[in-house]
């Protein structure tokens, strides 16, 4: 039996999709022989659980500090690993293989140098326009292990889940990723002129700071037919994430995790590209961004402030662009009585 230990700590985002990959893995012929353990951050490990062909998960507590990782290293060292993979590529797993020996067998290539070069003007090399996955895939790759045919990795919770819901995820890990919400209440508002079918928000820490007021609160207020999800775990929100038909949202973790239990998405991206390699890969999934607008991307992670002050790229898709890909999604509005 061969032991494969796989190394990714973070982000949620990534995780989902080395989720595909490790989907991708379960799915060889030669599956039934070798078992798959995963080391990751603790606040993911139980939904890291749930993927499709990890058969194990070894988590790092947090915030993470060298006494708590030398005690997940003795851990790991009893086993024979064959080989170990560093999907991560950072200080703290190139810390772990170290200290359990050796190299791995194969680590994930970074694209800082590309994504620089593209900020700079410099256009996007071949390497850079590769999806985040096929990156993940080659990992796997270079160690000398096939892939099968991948499937959403988070698919086993959705089970028999009917989706019925139309899913809204507002936040995003900074303000500048965030479609405006004068936008998202306009849309909802149309969305209520045609349809009774449920909206389901998504909210995490982030956007608890700002909700309450906010114009999509307002439009919302007193809706019989919306759900607000917050405080719930990263295994509830996969699952309600299930029941939904599809999940608009920004370019954020939600939208991986979304893809990850087969939910397509429409994701707006602003400061971010395409060519930096994590967009929708689910066939009815859409991304609407302003491709022409000379400025983007202006930063490597959506980070740094808008420039311009006014956040064009974002402020400038409509509503109406998002429109006509959730017509086929909503149910008639029932006629009132």
């Amino acid at each position: 039996m061969q032991d494969i230990l796989v190394i990714r700590f973070g982000a949620l985002g990534d995780l989902c999709l080395l989720g595909w990959t490790l989907s991708g893995l379960a799915a060889a012929p030669d599956r039934t022989e070798r078992r798959v353990t995963l080391v990751t951050k603790a606040r993911f490990a139980d939904l890291a659980g749930r993927f499709e062909g990890v058969d194990r998960v070894v988590s790092l507590a947090e915030p993470g500090r060298l006494a708590d990782l030398v005690r997940m290293v003795r851990e790991l060292r009893p086993v024979a690993w064959n080989p170990v993979l560093d999907a991560h590529g950072v200080i703290r797993s190139r810390l772990v293989t170290s200290m359990l020996g050796g190299r791995p067998r194969a680590r994930l290539r970074k694209d800082t140098a590309a994504r620089l070069k593209l900020l700079r003007g410099g256009g996007a090399t071949p390497g850079l326009q590769r999806h985040m996955r096929d990156r993940l895939d080659a990992v796997i790759a270079r160690a000398g292990s096939r892939l099968g045919e991948a499937t959403p990795p988070l698919a086993g919770l959705a089970g028999q889940i009917e989706r019925t819901a139309i899913g809204l995820a507002p936040g995003a890990q900074w303000d500048t990723k965030r479609w405006p919400d004068r936008h998202w209440a306009e849309l909802v508002r149309r969305i209520r002129a045609e349809s009774d079918t449920t909206i389901r928000v998504f909210l995490g820490p982030r956007e608890e700071a700002w909700w309450d007021g906010s114009p999509l609160a307002d439009a919302l207020a007193g809706d019989p037919h919306t759900e607000l999800v917050r405080g719930r775990s990263l295994v509830d929100v996969a699952s309600l994430l299930a029941g939904c038909r599809r999940l608009v949202c920004n370019d954020s973790g939600l939208m991986h995790l979304a893809e990850a239990v087969g939910t397509p998405v429409a994701a707006f991206f602003g400061p971010t590209v395409r060519a930096f390699g994590y967009a929708p890969q689910l066939p009815p999934s859409v991304l609407l961004e302003e491709p022409e607008l000379e400025c983007r991307p202006c930063s490597r992670n959506g980070k740094r402030p808008c420039h311009r002050g006014d956040l064009a790229c974002l402020e400038r898709i409509a509503p109406m662009r998002a429109w006509p890909t959730l017509v086929a999604d909503l149910d008639s509005k029932e006629p009132r009585t």
